[in-house]
């Protein structure tokens, strides 16, 4: 459940507020029929991003009123799969903000290098291009042999596509510019991490062999083990604060007690950690460790 797509919040705001009452209820009952029959629990997201995909949905459907997508997902087959993969977002890239990477190499690689063996899950991971970043990385200091990495999302569909690990032309021709642009000190070129055939190209099968890709939903599925790493980025922009701190807290039961957290770069823990649990390590890449409770 990656993001993000360009956002324009004010206008979505706008959006929701146009909504009569009477659309707001069926927004709600229609968000308490997805619950019912698909167990997926959407009503803490951010109300004005699930406005705008429903919207987009009921452009796609030709239907004029939110209420009308209820017996679709009743008694149509398989729309209620179709409409959960609408309300999820999967918009990502190679070595998105290079940056947040280069953040990673200089405070978290350092303390992976001290464990024999360390876990990192990806949370959102959409259709796998950061889980693969971010493999090509640990394999260019070394570290990736000693690795486990859970990329998880609850999008069946694009998590499909992230294990098939192929991608158009124009995914690695963007990829390579921001590998390029981190200046990542290997040897290797960021296309000898994949194969080419017929105008796509297959990420390289050691570079997957140590991912394993799972369904887990951050709204009601709970602990992932205990990681050395967390990266849930550009996710937590679509919750609302209650919501935010479930995930935070979930995160915190998830990580070794000073394990570390990325974010997304218009994220942050600024009214999440009333408890003082989090280290701001880099403001610009929104990158955390834990405090280790004392």
């Amino acid at each position: 459940m990656q993001v993000t797509d360009s956002i324009d919040m004010t206008q979505l705001s706008s959006r929701e507020s146009k909504l009569t009452p009477e659309q707001m209820l069926e927004v709600d009952i229609l968000l308490d029929v997805l619950y019912r029959r698909s167990g997926y629990d959407f009503s803490q997201y951010a109300r004005s991003t699930l406005i705008r995909r429903l919207q987009n949905c009921m452009l796609m459907d030709d239907v004029a009123h939110f209420s009308h997508l209820i017996p679709k997902v009743l008694y149509e087959k398989g729309y209620m799969h179709k409409l959960l993969q609408e309300l999820s977002v999967s918009v990502t890239e190679f070595f998105r903000d290079p940056a947040f990477f280069k953040s990673l190499e200089q405070h978290v690689f350092p303390i992976l290098k001290t464990f024999p063996y360390y876990k990192i899950w990806h949370a959102g991971c959409a259709t796998g291009e950061e889980v693969y970043s971010l493999a090509m990385l640990l394999k260019a200091h070394g570290l990736y042999d000693r690795a486990k990495i859970y990329a998880t999302d609850f999008n069946d569909r694009i998590l499909d596509k992230a294990k098939t690990g192929i991608f158009t032309e124009e995914t690695i021709r963007q990829g390579e510019k921001n590998y390029n642009q981190l200046a990542i000190s290997s040897t290797t070129p960021f296309h000898e991490h994949f194969s080419t055939q017929y105008h796509s190209s297959k990420i390289r099968m050691e570079l997957a062999r140590n991912i394993v890709f799972a369904n887990h939903n951050l709204v009601c599925d709970g602990v992932f083990g205990e990681m050395q790493l967390i990266l849930c980025r550009n996710v937590m922009i679509y919750f609302d604060n209650s919501l935010k701190q479930r995930v935070i807290n979930l995160f915190d039961q998830s990580l070794h007690h000073s394990g570390f957290l990325g974010l997304g770069r218009l994220e942050n823990l600024d009214s999440l950690d009333s408890n003082g649990r989090w280290l701001l390590l880099d403001n610009a890449a929104t990158l955390y460790r834990k405090i280790p409770r004392v």
